[in-house]
């Protein structure tokens, strides 16, 4: 909810380009800290509790963000934020995981990614008309209102989980695996691309004059919903670049459609298409790592690929803010669109170099 919002509270706080992609960023480069320690918390603390802490930090930074807006102390929220999301988004996954059979684990995984892509549709059709109509405030007192409700449903509704075994806890670097080092760099590549596109879609909108940017966001979260199911499906059946060339090939598509977008049919058209791509790309390579990844070494070998996705992220929205202060969104963008047909070309010669997983 908060990604379509945060760069216009930089953007009205004053902030250039720049600044915004480290704003964005901060949250992913704080996620990196967490999840090199990921498969060690669990030798002292529950997924639960760690979940819980997770999203607890999500609610205490909403409150944070509209009551501390200098720069510095925003960044400082940002990277707390990263805290909670690195938690969260690693051991929710892994938490799922663990209670799939192995031959279903890319279609489960497919279907456990559908209830966030739910959310992520129906996120901007509020959010952005609540900042539009009412104010920021507003926005983030429902985010707050929100990740309440996800706390007290963790703390009371969730199963325990059990404590992971001292002699079974992970060390700092026991995610490190050469076999899935293709893996992290097609990820880190993905978190470059995405993170272009939706930290500054919404302020190149609104400087070319189109309007209904939610509905970009609305109709790539529902094209992704509709698509994961089925991606999980035919990766357990035909491996994971069956589905990831066509949809990187979508991802082109998209870019270019924004650099040449002059209404709002074809900015939605441009969401089907990042849609297409982004619900498909991302849990196809999260369901491959797992279910190439030993049990006991899933959360640290996940936390080191999700740390990539993280660093693209971070590292995308700085440096795409950079260029965008220098030139321009609609350079900004062709630069995207450069990066992304070398991420085809990756990943063409991953899938001819690789065995693993892959039938083709």
């Amino acid at each position: 909810m908060q990604v379509p919002v945060l760069p216009l509270y930089g953007k009205k706080l004053g902030m250039d380009a720049a600044q915004i992609g480290l704003f964005v960023g901060a949250l992913m480069f704080a996620g990196l800290i967490v999840r090199f320690f990921s498969g060690r918390l669990l030798k002292y603390f529950s997924k639960k509790l760690l979940l819980i802490v997770g999203v607890s930090l999500y609610l205490l930074t909403s409150i944070g963000y509209p009551l501390l807006t200098p720069f510095a102390f925003l960044i400082v929220l940002r990277v707390i934020n990263g805290l909670g999301h690195g938690l969260a988004t690693t051991y929710f996954a892994t938490a799922a995981a663990d209670e799939l059979p192995m031959n279903h684990l890319g279609q489960g995984m497919g279907m456990f990614g559908v209830s966030s892509m739910l959310t992520a549709s129906l996120a901007p059709l509020i959010a952005i008309p609540l900042v539009e109509h009412f104010s920021f405030n507003a926005f983030f007192i429902f985010c707050v209102i929100i990740l309440a409700i996800a706390t007290m449903l963790l703390i009371f509704f969730s199963p325990s989980s059990t404590q992971v075994n001292v002699h079974q806890a992970q060390s700092l670097w026991a995610g490190f695996d050469r076999n899935f080092i293709p893996h992290d760099i097609l990820m880190m590549f993905l978190g470059i691309i995405t993170s272009g596109v939706l930290s500054y879609i919404t302020l190149f909108t609104q400087k070319v004059g189109i309007a209904g940017v939610a509905w970009f966001f609305f109709a790539s979260s529902v094209v992704g919903v509709l698509m994961r199911p089925s991606m999980g499906r035919l990766l357990d059946q035909r491996g994971p670049f069956f589905t990831m060339i066509p949809s990187i090939i979508c991802m082109i598509i998209s870019l270019i459609l924004i650099i040449l977008v002059n209404s709002t049919v074809m900015l939605i058209i441009a969401g089907i298409f990042f849609g297409a791509a982004d619900g498909a790309i991302f849990p196809t390579l999260q369901s491959w790592v797992l279910k190439d990844a030993p049990i006991d070494r899933r959360e640290s070998i996940t936390g080191v690929f999700l740390n990539c996705y993280d660093l693209g992220m971070g590292l995308g929205s700085y440096l795409m803010g950079i260029i965008i202060d220098w030139t321009s969104y609609t350079v900004m963008f062709s630069v995207l669109t450069g990066l992304t047909v070398i991420y085809l070309l990756i990943s063409v010669t991953f899938k001819y170099r690789l065995k693993t997983f892959s039938n083709l």
